[in-house]
């Protein structure tokens, strides 16, 4: 018997699975960004239940202006709002005539000829899109778009891109290592 089991597929099956079109790939935050994502919610949960205690009159949490936790149980709703629509309405998409990037609910289109390029880290495998800037308005402005997607994601997303743009160019590249500063 080989070393998969019977429900085990191989990791390039499994990178390789394509992006139902229109389909979305989830942004990776890494593990220290949702933690500190997660502890503001948590925050906002306790804010919030004290400011109920407070608006119920519970023994020792009275104020006498009803307005300042309203206004605080306002605040963090928003706050609270904004960091589950980090948490779950973040991805990268790829609709028919432009690459989408949402974060939250600020969203970019970015159109497939403005992509110039891709660049792709071989150890780490993060990817980087050179794009066209029109938003300057100058000729021959291009920046760096940082795709923040799981390493397992990289040949699915790069298998989408290059569905819809099929001459798409992707270099592969290492960071040059930091040189230890000498004393």
């Amino acid at each position: 018997m080989s070393d998969l089991d019977k429900n085990d597929k191989p990791l390039e099956e499994e990178q390789t699975k394509p992006v139902k079109s229109g389909g979305k790939i989830r942004m990776n935050f890494g593990v220290v960004k949702t933690v500190i994502l997660a502890v503001i919610l948590a925050g906002v949960l306790a804010v919030f239940g004290l400011d109920i205690a407070i608006l119920a009159g519970a023994d020792g949490m009275t104020n006498n202006s009803p307005a300042i936790p309203a206004v605080s149980m306002v605040a963090g709703l928003i706050v609270g709002i904004g960091c589950v629509l980090l948490l779950t309405n973040s991805y990268y998409s790829f609709k028919e005539n432009a690459f989408v990037m949402m974060l939250g609910i600020f969203g970019d289109k970015i159109r497939y000829e403005d992509i110039l390029l891709v660049k792709q880290d071989i150890v780490t495998s993060e990817l980087y899109l050179i794009v066209n800037d029109v938003t300057k308005g100058v000729q021959d402005s291009q920046i760096a778009l940082k795709i923040n997607i799981s390493a397992n994601k990289t040949a699915a997303f790069l298998k989408e891109l290059r569905a819809h743009i099929p001459s798409v160019t992707v270099e592969l590249f290492t960071k040059p290592k930091k040189k230890k500063k000498q004393d």
